[in-house]
């Protein structure tokens, strides 16, 4: 998995989606917090999931988590780019 994570973050680098992986070996004080307790663990973080985030349960491919990532994380819209993805 982690190949496909790591193309993801490269396809979606400079975009409204951060894509970043811990290893809790290191800072499981920060995988405590975020109730991680096996690996690999994927969450995900929006204005509507709890302050630990939401489990990913679909597909581990880069073409499964780039789709996850575009309907369903990524801004269509936004101010520094409003004639991509923006309606009047």
């Amino acid at each position: 998995m982690k190949p496909s994570w790591d193309q993801l973050a490269e396809e979606f680098e400079g975009s409204s989606v951060l894509v970043a992986d811990v290893d809790c070996t290191v800072e499981k004080t920060l995988c405590e917090r975020f109730e991680v307790r096996g690996y690999p663990t994927v969450k995900y973080f929006t204005a509507g999931t709890s302050k630990t985030g939401a489990a990913y349960e679909g597909g581990r491919s880069f073409d499964a988590l780039k789709k996850f990532v575009e309907d369903e994380l990524e801004l269509k819209c936004s101010i520094e780019n409003m004639e991509e993805g923006c309606s009047e």
